[in-house]
């Protein structure tokens, strides 16, 4: 079986606010000609289809329309979960639409019986030529129902559950047949090519990812069932492997969703399949249609990188990031104000290194959907994290708090007291 494997479009996404419509377009267009050179029999989506979970219209347009183009093609298979930045009841919504044009739709899990999840994957001429198991990304209530015993790790626990239960659904529905297997799944594995065999997701924005899925941390290989012949992932936004296994992979992002994504190549994954065989897999890198540079250093540095900038062909319109060494005393705008005026590039996002001071940087959580604005005591709660190079308040941390709370209201009255009276 003939399959294109993708995941991470985030349709929708105007990073630094730059409309992005046209290049998705141009993307599906693209992946479009690539299902037909390739003669995939299959295309699975690993997740994270939109950016929010209320994307445009626009968005939602190109989506559906894109699906519809694909009805005439060889490609009579497709396979769709959803992502944690998706929504699965509007991803879940057309369901029965969409199954009427064999296109498997699993927005989100809910109580769905595993049984659901799974389905045959036919040819022209209606001739089974493999099984699909739609895992979308999980939730940790969702996950509850399939712990098996006490374990101190909760996830590995139960993901390895869930891909057991899934796994022995989708074998039933092979039935001996020498059909291949193929699961999915949106997550943070373990061990991914490249990256530390001992990698626990502490640094996951520094290699494309933008959240960790929930309190669960990174998945081990050990939850997939060997019998699966491809595992489909999605989240991680760079293309690579899991645990060095070829049958486990990540497809990455086809688009570039930040600055730290500018350099590495981003790809589709066609993949040859049979039951028990070692799959036959080859990168696609996708087209670029925005270059996208990030300039760091000194002003002076910056500068002579702007300058070497303006002599380079540009094939594509080109976004800059400029990421400059802080100096307070140094007006960075005014100082590259005159290199600027009237270059083709544009710069789209303005980014300080205070080279390890604190900054505000350190009183956000990407992770937090919330407009809260931190108070005082929440600030002071965050210094005790930044002191101990905690990301998560611990115990320690808890206990020091109640400790000095009392000492740091004190001097907060005594601060504020003084600035009433002009002290």
């Amino acid at each position: 079986m003939k399959l294109i494997h993708t995941a991470d479009w985030h349709l929708g996404n105007s990073m630094h606010d730059i409309d992005r419509l046209e290049e998705s377009k141009l993307f599906l267009n693209w992946l479009k000609e690539r299902i037909e050179e390739f003669g995939a029999e299959c295309l699975v989506v690993a997740g994270d289809i939109f950016d929010t979970t209320n994307p445009s219209v626009e968005a939602r347009r190109l989506y559906f329309r894109f699906l519809a183009s694909l009805l005439d093609t060889c490609c009579k298979n497709i396979v769709l979960v959803g992502g944690n930045h998706d929504s699965g009841a509007l991803l879940d919504a057309p369901r029965d639409l969409l199954e009427a044009l064999n296109i498997q739709m699993v927005g989100s899990l809910g109580d769905r019986p595993v049984e659901d999840l799974v389905k045959e994957l036919k040819d022209d001429s209606g001739n089974v030529v493999g099984v699909s198991a739609a895992v979308p990304y999980v939730r940790e209530m969702e996950l509850r129902r399939f712990k098996t015993e006490d374990v101190a790790d909760f996830a590995q626990n139960t993901f390895k559950g869930l891909y057991k239960a899934v796994y022995e659904a989708a074998e039933k529905v092979r039935d001996g047949r020498p059909i291949p297997v193929l699961a999915t799944g949106h997550l943070y594995a373990a061990q991914l090519e490249g990256r530390p065999d001992n990698d626990n997701g502490s640094d996951a924005k520094e290699h494309g990812m933008r959240d960790i899925v929930g309190n669960l941390g990174t998945i081990p290989v050990s939850v997939f069932p060997e019998g699966f012949d491809y595992v489909a992932l999605g989240h991680i936004h760079y293309t690579t492997m899991v645990a060095k296994n070829p049958k486990i992979r990540y497809s990455g992002s086809p688009f570039v969703l930040g600055f730290d994504e500018a350099e590495i190549p981003h790809h589709i994954l066609q993949v040859e399949l049979e039951k028990g065989g070692v799959p036959q897999v080859r990168k696609v890198v996708v087209p670029p249609y925005f270059e996208f540079r990030r300039l760091k250093g000194s002003v002076a540095e910056i500068r002579s990188q702007l300058m070497a900038l303006r002599s380079l062909p540009q094939a594509h319109p080109v976004k800059v990031e400029i990421l400059y060494d802080y100096n307070p005393a140094v007006n960075v705008h005014a100082e590259l104000q005159d290199i600027l005026e009237g270059e083709s590039y544009e710069v789209v996002s303005w980014k300080a290194n205070r080279l390890g001071a604190l900054c505000a940087a350190d009183f956000t959580d990407d992770a937090n959907e919330g407009v809260e604005i931190p108070d005082e005591r929440d600030v002071f709660k965050l210094l005790l994290m930044k002191q101990a190079g905690l990301k998560e308040a611990d115990e320690q941390i808890e206990a020091q708090y109640a400790e000095f709370l009392p000492l740091f209201e004190q001097v907060l009255e005594e601060a504020e007291r003084d600035s009433k009276e002009g002290k």
